[in-house]
């Protein structure tokens, strides 16, 4: 069925593959950078033995801790928000770390931070802003979303107007997937169409299953592979597909409320040309988002990350620099892009 494929693209892009995920019969899996390296990677750290050294510190949202992953100097602070974990960032976080401090974190339920209470994305909201206020990282920040990740840093800013200076939506794709699902979806279609523009192939995994998931260094990699074998993490992914429509529509509608939620703030948004050629009607919708997402700052611009898939964090990673970079420049300088 249509529906079926839609939604397995959906929890792909969300970060990792589905709990137990198997190709269909037939049909061969997505073809990742080095099989043989993946596995070999996998097996250096055993799902049974102790979990590897966190990246950051672990802080107290209030009752459990979550991982606060910063480094760099410099204001304003950039703060990405997810989704998947820290360590994905880790083409982006370091070249950000070069011009200003960069703080990545891993929501409860995945890496090294605690279980939490039941998942959403206005816990997501109070664990980043409980986290950045005890660990003593002062705002405003310029946060950064990729996925659900952009979702949860428009809702940030809706609830802390004041703690937000700015903001980079990387492949925000859940509004047009939202869309789609709630339309009709005939399930005697014999040939199912294209997933949309940011979306992974159906079969397969997440970031893992992206040819250049191998740009990641050996020590990201592995951190990945050990998440991922975790049954709690690939659970607490899973679950991103349950919270998605109410984000969305928590997101949606504080911009019924107020047209241009971030008024003058910079704002990016960075958008993917993977099969912009061929998506007929869906492609047009998915421009459609990106003039939505546009019209959230009158301070905006967007930036196309040619020949990138919904991973952009990796396929196109200078991009994502690049994006935030001009961003945190704006903010600095008071300018308008």
């Amino acid at each position: 069925m249509c529906i079926s494929r839609l939604i397995l693209s959906l929890l792909i892009s969300v970060g990792g593959a589905p709990v137990a995920a198997q190709s269909s019969p037939g049909q061969s899996p997505t073809p990742q950078s080095s099989p043989a390296a993946a596995q070999n990677t996998q097996a250096s750290i055993p799902a049974d033995q102790n979990p590897p050294a966190p990246l950051g510190k672990l802080v107290d949202v209030g009752g459990y801790r979550v991982h606060l992953y910063c480094t760099g100097t410099g204001s304003p602070t950039v703060v990405i928000v997810g989704a998947g974990f820290s360590f994905n960032w880790g083409l982006v976080q370091p070249e950000i770390a070069k011009f200003t401090q960069v703080c990545s974190y891993d929501h409860s339920g995945i890496g090294w931070s605690d279980s939490g209470p039941k998942d959403s994305c206005s816990l997501r909201i109070s664990e980043v802003h409980n986290a950045l206020k005890n660990a003593g990282i002062k705002g405003p920040y310029v946060l950064v979303g990729h996925s659900l990740g952009a979702v949860v840093a428009r809702l940030y800013a809706g609830r802390y107007p004041d703690e937000v200076a700015g903001m980079v939506l990387v492949d925000h794709a859940f509004a047009i997937l939202h869309a789609l699902m709630s339309g009709p979806h005939p399930s005697d279609a014999k040939v199912p169409p294209p997933p949309p523009p940011s979306m992974p192939p159906p079969s397969g995994g997440g970031i893992e299953s992206d040819p250049n998931f191998s740009k990641l260094s050996s020590r990201d990699r592995q951190l990945h592979l050990w998440a991922m074998s975790q049954t709690r993490n690939r659970m607490a992914l899973h679950a991103n597909l349950d919270m998605m429509p109410q984000c969305v529509a928590e997101a949606d509608a504080i911009t019924k409320e107020q047209p241009h939620p971030l008024g003058d703030k910079p704002l990016v948004d960075v958008s993917t040309d993977m099969g912009a050629s061929q998506m007929g009607a869906i492609n047009t919708e998915y421009a459609a988002l990106q003039t939505r997402l546009l019209s959230l700052s009158r301070n905006s611009k967007q930036i196309v990350a040619e020949n990138s898939g919904h991973f952009i964090i990796i396929d196109r990673a200078d991009v994502v620099v690049d994006a935030i970079s001009q961003t945190v420049q704006s903010v600095r300088n008071r300018s308008k892009f």
